[in-house]
């Protein structure tokens, strides 16, 4: 699958708060889709005694490999800069912070520090997390909306209250630009071109959400900006601003409380390279965080997911399945139990208003298939 062949995700599209609430502490074995790492990081911090960390992409896994040494090995602030997400450290040499100097105190695998380390001219200018594809897509709708549209949104994330945003809002908020605007860039093959490389998932034959996804889009933004304070929203800042601009919208990557766990916790981590329909029985875990890859198998795989499990899958086990405009359909969940009021809770909770979660838990009693 040539979508997953280089560094697409750099950063996370997806709020982890949602898994990292459900795992709980001491776990024996989990299994995460790496992504960019930003999503198994606060896993680690939950010290689980070993996490499979799995992608297809070689390059992924690195960038997995850097996030975990970086958490171990430096400062909250000394983190923050060198992924990017600070210009530079508060205390920091006034010649200029050293990113390279971070990068060799890391305990990075032979390949790995190879692999960064050719790459040094691409991160050391602005660290890490706006490196990917995904990422610098969001970037460039964000120049859109503040310098072709003239839709600057900066008012709207200057409030520190929801009463005050939703004045900003009315005054700041073109619904009818944004919905055009939407139109344009959120449609399939926009999303295929830049994007998913043909593997959209809410291609009309494919997708299970009603809506198009540009009126999809238009709705769960406008419900975002009414209903929460964006300001603590790195999604939407990225999105809207180009960049995060507030630090009290860091992803949970970011927290120092994240740090702090990694760098208490005892855990092994496995990086494993390979699909994951191949790797998810090979052994028996305890929490499993599929993201959203379920909308990227064929009907058949991602019906059969859960029976495609360890037989040993202890009672008690949960599996995180998130959906973007395609739900995984009729799900063969005998011996499992769909939790729907954790799906509510983790739709209310997320931040990026775009996924549908479907979060099982292994049963001794025999389950039945359901539809999500």
């Amino acid at each position: 699958m040539s979508y997953f062949e280089d560094l697409n995700y750099t950063l996370s599209n997806e709020d982890t708060r949602i898994e990292a609430n459900l795992l709980p502490e001491g776990a024996d074995r989990v299994f995460s889709i790496a992504g960019s790492g930003a999503r198994a990081l606060p896993l680690i911090a939950r010290s689980p005694k070993e996490i499979d960390i799995v992608d297809m992409s070689q390059e992924q896994l690195y960038l997995n490999e850097l996030r975990w040494a970086a958490a171990r090995a430096l400062s909250h602030d000394e983190y923050l800069f060198f992924l990017g997400y600070r210009g530079g450290l508060p205390d920091g040499d006034p010649r200029g912070d050293d990113r390279m100097g971070l990068f060799t105190r890391l305990e990075l695998g032979e390949e790995c520090r190879r692999f960064w380390g050719e790459r040094a001219r691409h991160w050391l200018p602005r660290g890490f997390v706006f490196l990917g594809r995904w990422e610098g897509h969001c970037q460039k709708l964000g120049f859109l909306f503040r310098n072709v549209l003239r839709m600057d949104t900066r008012p709207i994330f200057e409030a520190h209250s929801l009463d005050e945003q939703l004045v900003l809002f009315r005054a700041h908020w073109k619904p009818l630009v944004f919905k055009g605007f939407l139109r344009l860039v959120a449609n399939e093959y926009v999303f295929n071109k830049f994007l998913y490389k043909g593997h959209f998932s809410g291609a009309a034959e494919r997708r299970t959400e009603s809506r198009p996804p540009y009126q999809f889009l238009e709705e769960e933004f406008t419900r975002l900006f009414t209903t929460s304070l964006v300001r603590k929203n790195y999604f939407l800042q990225i999105l809207f601003l180009g960049g995060i601009l507030y630090e009290e919208g860091l992803p949970l990557e970011a927290h120092a409380s994240t740090l702090e766990g990694v760098k208490k916790a005892k855990t092994k981590v496995n990086y494993l390279r390979g699909d994951l329909t191949g790797l998810l029985g090979k052994a028996p875990y305890d929490f499993i965080s599929l993201s959203d890859t379920i909308s990227y198998l064929p009907g058949g795989a991602a019906a059969g997911i859960l029976q495609s499990l360890h037989k040993d899958t202890p009672a008690g086990s949960r599996v995180v399945i998130r959906s973007f405009l395609r739900a995984p359909g009729e799900v063969n969940a005998a011996g499992w139990t769909e939790l729907e009021d954790e799906n509510r809770k983790a739709a209310a909770l997320d931040g990026t208003g775009v996924y549908r979660f479907h979060i099982y838990e292994k049963s001794d009693a025999p389950g039945k298939k359901t539809k999500t």
